[in-house]
């Protein structure tokens, strides 16, 4: 028997989009602006949408159980829009002199890092519950031979759901969706730190 699991963590809004290559989480690979490939819905009230999914599968061969979970991020329903006219401040205004442009594009440039940043946690918030299921199915050695079959996996996994839910939640009232700086550093630090 296999059974087969996705548990979406959806950042910040809604949005429909052609489906491309899921990028699966990799302390090598971060994302960029170029991964944001989903249409932006015309009443989004954000600055980005991060689509984030855990996919986990598990089978019992025999009496042994057999369990993957992994964390991917999907370009074609995530979305970015530029900075102007949002959570980041409206840079459409008019500038008199060209170094108040440069000084302008240069702070657009440095809020659309902070704002990809804010959206990488997201990602790696995910890879951290990724690896504490995997962690939680060494919990269910015997569960094959078990009357109740995978019924407690499932149950394990729906737990998971909410609480990557809540954190996710939580990352975004604390931090004020990246915009309180310190907060973010501070999250990104126990972040990265879970994740060595």
């Amino acid at each position: 028997m296999r059974i087969t699991a996705c548990l979406v963590t959806v950042l910040c809004a809604a949005s429909v989009g052609l489906a491309q290559e899921a990028i699966e989480w990799s302390s090598e690979r971060k994302l960029t602006k170029d991964d944001f490939r989903g249409r932006v819905p015309a009443n989004a009230a954000n600055a980005s949408l991060s689509w984030i999914n855990i996919d986990t599968e598990w089978e019992c061969e025999g009496d042994e159980l057999f369990a993957t979970a992994r964390a991917t991020f999907d370009p074609s329903r995530s979305w970015w829009r530029s900075s102007h006219g949002n959570i980041w401040g409206n840079a459409s205004e008019r500038m008199t002199s060209s170094r108040a442009q440069q000084q302008a594009r240069r702070s657009l440039m440095q809020l659309d890092q902070q704002l990809l940043e804010h959206e990488q946690l997201h990602f790696d918030i995910a890879e951290v519950n990724v690896r504490r299921i995997r962690a939680r199915f060494a919990e269910f050695k015997n569960v094959c031979g078990d009357p109740d079959g995978t019924a407690p996996v499932q149950a394990m996994i729906t737990r998971a759901d909410r609480e990557l839910q809540e954190e996710q939640q939580r990352y975004d009232r604390e931090t004020g969706h990246g915009v309180n700086a310190r907060a973010q550093e501070q999250w990104k630090l126990r972040i990265r730190a879970l994740l060595k």
